[in-house]
């Protein structure tokens, strides 16, 4: 590979480009783009001549919808890293993949997951009716338990190797032997790709038609429970052996009938074959609390009534991918009424 691809002043400019969408408003992203010229071309320099070092991360905590710990590179680093992924990593390491590894690439992501999920169940239902089971599997924290030298040993079997080179620079920043913090577009390649020989693993060994994996989330949906449980223990095994272990807690074979909960929603499976989404109530509760809060400040003063409508709206059609009609009517009501109250 021409390393000039990416890092050039032409394949980092457009990387700049992609990086700023919708983050202008930052400081640290607008000083960057004012002197984008002078600051390209320096990054460009110092990425040819050697000079190049990352900037010290930033770390913080998110607490929905569970609490993980993300890190935050500056802009600069982010250009940079842009460009090793997308014109060096990502194409290489997405082309073993399998159609069912669904999150985080080009046309796919949570809504390409949900209609594969749904198109399963329906794939199931002509062949075997509304009845059986699916194995949901969960690994117990992924990024803090994933080990650098099994993320570092993939990208080696798959990139050439002075992108390989590049992006271990990046890898072997995080003290330690164990544990990545998202947030960077490399670590969530890692994500992708760790788990891909598991995915060849489940679809060409173990013949498992109907298997879905998004990030460390896996579905497995089958006729016989048995069968299930072998799959699980056998998933288990290959996990092991990487240093990974499922979560007991969210880890179960569930009988269709009584829905599967993938990514914030419900599926069913209704006795004519219908698939069924609705949104998880915990998520509706949540939002709830949250318009409480957001009205009450807007009230306030100290948020403007086009932010909370605005975060309302985005909610709302998150949820309208389900059949959730009546949901929403009751929470258009909910929202209508914080307003009008006090």
């Amino acid at each position: 590979m021409d390393i000039e691809q990416i890092i050039g002043f032409e394949a980092l400019w457009e990387s700049m480009m992609k990086c700023k969408r919708g983050v202008l408003w930052k400081d640290s992203v607008a000083g960057f783009c004012l002197d984008s010229i002078r600051q390209v071309s320096t990054l460009c320099d110092q990425l040819h001549d050697g000079s190049y070092r990352e900037r010290p991360h930033k770390y913080f905590t998110v607490n929905y919808p569970k609490e993980r710990n993300i890190m935050s590179i500056s802009f600069r680093d982010r250009v940079y890293q842009r460009s090793l992924n997308d014109v060096g990593i990502y194409p290489a390491m997405c082309r073993g993949f399998i159609y069912d590894n669904a999150a985080c690439q080009k046309g796919k992501g949570a809504d390409f997951a949900r209609n594969r999920l749904k198109c399963h169940l329906q794939k199931y239902y002509r062949k075997h009716g509304a009845k059986g089971y699916v194995l949901k599997m969960d690994v117990r924290g992924y990024y803090p338990n994933m080990r650098h030298d099994v993320a570092k040993a993939i990208f080696a079997r798959c990139l050439d190797p002075e992108v390989y080179a590049r992006a271990a620079v990046i890898l072997d920043g995080f003290p330690g032997d164990v544990g990545f913090n998202p947030g960077s577009q490399i670590i969530q390649i890692a994500g992708v790709s760790v788990l891909n020989d598991i995915d060849h693993y489940v679809k060409e060994r173990l013949r498992m038609k109907h298997y879905i994996r998004y990030m460390d989330d896996m579905l497995v949906i089958d006729s016989d429970r048995s069968a299930l449980e072998q799959v699980r223990d056998a998933i288990a095994g290959k996990l092991a052996d990487i240093g990974f272990e499922l979560h007991p807690a969210k880890t179960r074979i569930i009988p269709l009938e009584r829905g599967v909960m993938f990514l914030g929603f419900i599926y069913r499976l209704t006795d004519t074959g219908k698939v069924i989404l609705t949104i998880d109530p915990v998520r509706v509760r949540a939002e709830r609390k949250k318009l409480y809060r957001l009205v009450k400040q807007a009230k306030a003063g100290r948020l403007s009534r086009k932010k909370v409508d605005e975060s309302y709206s985005c909610w709302r059609s998150h949820a309208a991918k389900g059949n959730s009609w009546k949901m929403l009517n009751r929470m258009d009501s909910y929202y209508n009424s914080l307003w009008r109250d006090g």
